[in-house]
């Protein structure tokens, strides 16, 4: 694959040339993926001599579209400063550069304050995909896997210099944070989980630094997730525990092999009370009544996982991977 960097404008190019079209233009572009994030509909009755333009003071409308065409103001710039946006426009022009921030803020704003923003993106964002044939949209996954790595090895190889000055530079969190939840929602092998890589890895792309206010502030099915243990830390170590499970193993440090499920916390699945804490609880019981509210939860192993996200997407823990990492931890103690 040629080398693609995490900008919007290359990203998107994929599903094109699956698709064997031309990339419409920038504004149309953003309209087609993020429709009414950039694009505003003029609300005028229509009656006037020149249609709505770009307001440049307030940096909220950064297009308009009247009459059913899109409009962007008198002059080229705001042309330049979409083209800033979403990376198909080359150089560093301060007043464009600093515009294009101010737009990715009020797009992440957006993200944060519209609780519904997230759906309707998905929902579109599928209705796009849907257009692919079986075929490709396998194509596409497999497009995304290999750009995961090849993103993660152009970083870990560009001079520290150049990842610091170049536009729109990435913070290595914001950065190691919108690949590991793309690659985390492609490895759930679904559509939806398609569609929520390729999501994104545009938002990404478009927001740069400015998607890490939606990391740390949204919470839906779209969700951040928080790193998981690996053998390095490092970003390509971490799409290597999700992607080749095969080649890592699980560890216990703990003393409390008592228990049946030694280390993990229980909670209660309707009002989300510790259960370990309540008065008598044993995770020898196959099941347990929360005293807080009175709902019986089952106490098996099906119903552990590593993180919330796992519980969110019902991805519980290998019990072989589980119980191998108990047994070993058993094995430590009596040799010590």
């Amino acid at each position: 694959m040629e080398k693609r960097s995490l900008r919007f404008g290359s990203i998107v190019e994929i599903y094109y040339e699956l698709k064997g079209e031309k990339l419409p233009k920038q504004m149309e572009l953003l309209d087609i993926w993020f429709p009414g994030l950039v694009i505003t509909i003029d609300e005028s009755d229509g009656k006037t001599k020149t249609p709505a333009e770009y307001v440049d003071r307030e940096y909220k409308i950064h297009a308009v579209r009247y009459q059913g065409r899109l409009y962007a103001g008198a002059s080229k710039r705001v042309s330049q400063i979409l083209g800033r946006l979403t990376g198909t426009a080359s150089g560093n022009q301060e007043k464009e550069r600093r515009s294009a921030e101010l737009i990715q803020r009020n797009v992440a704003e957006q993200f944060v304050t519209d609780m519904d923003l997230t759906p309707r993106l998905q929902e579109n964002t599928a209705a796009l995909l849907e257009k692919l044939t079986e075929e490709k949209k396998e194509m596409l996954g497999q497009q995304i896997f290999d750009l995961l790595y090849a993103l993660a090895d152009l970083r870990s190889t560009t001079d520290r210099y150049i990842l610091d000055t170049e536009l729109f530079a990435l913070d290595d969190e914001v950065f190691d944070s919108i690949l590991y939840n793309a690659a985390y929602q492609l490895n759930l092998g679904s559509f939806s989980g398609l569609c929520n890589a390729w999501l994104w890895l545009l938002t990404g792309g478009l927001l740069r630094n400015e998607t890490g206010r939606v990391l740390r502030l949204y919470e839906s099915s779209f969700i951040a997730i928080r790193r998981q243990i690996s053998e390095t830390g490092e970003l390509k170590d971490k799409l290597n525990t999700l992607f080749y499970p095969e080649t890592y193993h699980s560890f216990y440090r703990g003393d409390d092999l008592d228990h049946r499920f030694p280390g993990v916390e229980w909670y209660c699945d309707r009002c989300d009370a510790h259960l370990n804490e309540q008065d008598g609880f044993d995770d020898h019981l196959p099941e347990w009544t929360c005293t807080a509210c009175g709902y019986v939860n089952n106490l098996d192993i099906n119903e552990i996982y590593a993180n919330d996200e796992d519980w969110d997407n019902r991805r519980s823990v290998d019990p072989e991977d589980f119980n191998a990492a108990i047994e070993q931890r058993r094995k430590e103690i009596e040799q010590q």
